[in-house]
């Protein structure tokens, strides 16, 4: 302490039981500190701006990469045309292959069992179509003088042939 005395101004502040507290004077020279304060504070405004140009681009950098990984590669597009040609092949060589089978074989137990339903199904159609004329023959008799036949089935949200 006693070099502390010798070198710097001091003066004593307090005294705490057998400490003692010393504050040393500094130098007034305020102009310095000052200096190199507003130099600091210019090179972090200057850092700033550098960092909100830096995340400008980052972003725009993010977009670009972003739409470029949307768009399909051309390496990639060429693959897929090449699969799809293979397969277009394939289908292509599996129908000229059928194209000469024009009879399906089906057993003779099976052929009896379809055209027995064929025709079941062939009479089921057949009087339907007869009773759909004939409930048409009847409301068609009855129709208002400012209407047609035609009118009529498409107000009705009829589809098919008016018959």
């Amino acid at each position: 302490m006693a070099t502390l005395k010798n070198e710097l101004p001091v003066r004593l502040a307090k005294r705490y039981g057998k400490q003692v507290v010393y504050h040393a004077l500094q130098d007034p020279s305020q102009s310095v500190i000052l200096e190199v304060i507003a130099t600091r504070i210019r090179e972090i405004e200057k850092l700033q701006e550098e960092l909100t140009t830096i995340k400008t681009n980052e972003k725009k950098a993010r977009a670009t990469l972003s739409t470029f990984e949307a768009k399909p590669r051309l390496s990639d597009l060429r693959q897929d045309i090449q699969q799809l040609e293979i397969e277009r092949n394939a289908i292509q060589a599996r129908l000229t292959s059928h194209q000469g089978d024009d009879e399906v074989s089906l057993p003779a137990e099976e052929r009896e069992k379809l055209e027995r339903e064929w025709k079941k199904w062939q009479r089921h159609a057949t009087l339907r179509h007869r009773i759909c004329r004939e409930l048409w023959g009847k409301c068609t008799e009855v129709l208002p003088e400012n209407m047609t036949s035609k009118e009529l089935w498409e107000s009705l949200g009829l589809e098919g042939t008016l018959q």
